[in-house]
């Protein structure tokens, strides 16, 4: 056993030394012979697609992108129109030579200030159109460039800032045929982008695909991009004009998290968390505690539950039940899973949580990846009720909210209290305005149920927006009754 793994040893190390820098250099001698008084100019089609507050997990908002970018052998300069579903369009410009990367995001009046991480994420993202510039930068750093040789491609990798960033060639063609790159997103955990390219065509100055496929978030959303023609330009002109006083910016440092803890009666608390703009329900319920929403990441979560054993320090959370899917309000699950609470979700959510909850996230751990627990879930169909002394039941609402399709709403009966994430837009001054779809629902649903409310108060805003966010059932009834 001991002699063959000694020979595979040896036969990686052998297959690693039969591949070279040189092999990137030939591929980009195939994929540009453009020199530096010249530009290749080229037009191009893309989905764009991100997730948001959609209607159900995993669902994108779709955007068509149409646009022109420039490259020679420094340069990368890029123009493009972004639409959306209503027709509306924006505008983004990307600037990148000898080491001075400008962007101007869509609908930006002024161009964003870039820190040194987004400097780097911004390089290779040049991938998304073109390999030719992250090449570039694995042959400039070779000293520190790792290369590993497989049957049919030779993979080249390196930290381009803080990410790392691998490079594939295939062995037949000197190819380029994909790029990826590692990341941290504070919901996904590790998160894996790929650039894989394909149908290449050549002409008088250069080699380069016409279909580019984005593989986003380990591949959960699949992105395109078409390059449709070339033109041969003279470098004359400039996309972005440089400020005099162009610097990378610092990254700025994480803001004390500010709260507020209130308690609303004997069994029942509210966190109102300033720094996210979200409120947080603990529940005491017989012998454990109940948490309702927890924002954006783990440490929201971690906080979270510091307050909870400040106010019931011998109750164990058994459970943690989120409104909705959107980050607001499941963001800090895995903190209630380190916990070993059981999550309540709907059937129409449980893939997703889990997703969540298993995700690696070794590039920033939080206590799940350094302890890791299995997570434990609770299908919500049509209501749960829980609670002996005190009554406290939570309602599948779903569709009729007009926001997402696994919606969940809290009623306390004997407090007359409804709680909910963010259905409700009532005016904090001033005269109340026609209801809008989703307090329709929420109206609705407490008709349809039957349920005696005196009382609404909602997760999310605590503070911004200019809206009421704790108000009569009374304020509800009159925006959805007015002609």
């Amino acid at each position: 056993m001991k002699k063959h793994l000694f020979s595979i040893i040896v036969f990686i190390v052998l297959i690693q030394s039969c591949a070279s820098i040189d092999d990137l250099k030939i591929s980009k001698s195939i994929l540009s012979k453009i020199d530096a008084e010249k530009m290749v100019k080229f037009s191009f089609k893309e989905d764009y697609k991100m997730l948001g507050h959609n209607f159900e997990p995993w669902q994108t908002t779709n955007f068509t992108v149409n646009g022109e970018f420039w490259i020679n052998k420094n340069t990368f300069l890029k123009q493009d129109t972004l639409i959306n579903n209503r027709g509306q369009k924006y505008t983004s410009k990307t600037a990148y030579n000898n080491e001075i990367l400008l962007f101007l995001d869509y609908g930006d009046a002024e161009l964003l200030p870039l820190t040194t991480d987004l400097y780097f994420e911004k390089i290779i993202n040049t991938a998304r159109y073109s390999p030719i510039f992250v090449l570039n930068y694995f042959i400039k750093k070779e000293i520190d460039t790792k290369i590993v040789t497989l049957k049919e491609n030779i993979i080249y990798s390196l930290k381009i800032g803080k990410y790392l960033t691998k490079l594939s060639i295939n062995k037949k063609t000197n190819l380029v045929d994909k790029i990826s790159y590692l990341s941290y997103d504070e919901l996904y955990g590790d998160v894996t982008t790929s650039y894989i390219y394909s149908e290449y065509v050549t002409d008088e100055f250069l080699t380069y695909p016409t279909s580019i496929e984005i593989e986003n978030i380990n591949g959960k959303i699949v992105e395109n991009v078409t390059v449709l023609a070339t033109e041969i330009i003279s470098d004359d002109f400039k996309l972005l004009e440089k400020p005099e006083d162009y610097k990378l910016t610092e990254r700025k440092e994480e803001s004390k998290p500010e709260i507020k803890v209130t308690k609303y009666n004997e069994n029942i608390h509210f966190i109102d968390l300033i720094h996210t703009d979200d409120r947080v329900m603990i529940v005491e319920i017989d012998d454990f505690v109940l948490v309702a929403e927890a924002p954006i990441n783990s440490k929201n979560g971690e906080l979270i539950i510091a307050e909870v054993k400040k106010i019931a320090p011998l109750k164990p959370i058994k459970y943690f039940v989120f409104g909705h899917h959107h980050p607001h309000y499941l963001g800090g699950l895995r903190a209630f899973v380190y916990q070993d609470a059981t999550i309540l979700c709907t059937d129409i959510s449980k893939n997703y949580v889990e997703y969540i909850a298993n995700a690696p996230h070794t590039i920033s751990p939080d206590n799940l990846q350094l302890n890791p627990k299995k997570i434990k879930t609770q299908i919500i169909l049509d209501s749960l009720v829980l609670g002996k002394n005190k009554e406290m039941k939570i309602y599948f609402m779903g569709e009729k909210s007009a926001h997402t399709k696994d919606y969940l709403i809290y009623y306390f009966p004997k407090d007359k209290l409804l709680f909910q994430d963010d259905l409700c837009w009532i005016p904090r001054e001033g005269p109340i305005t026609k209801a809008r779809n989703r307090q329709v629902g929420l109206y609705n649903i407490i008709k349809e149920l039957n349920l005696e409310v005196d009382t609404i108060i909602q997760s999310w805003p605590v503070t911004n927006h200019k809206l009421k966010t704790i108000f009569p059932f009374t304020d509800l009834e009159e925006s959805v009754l007015m002609e």
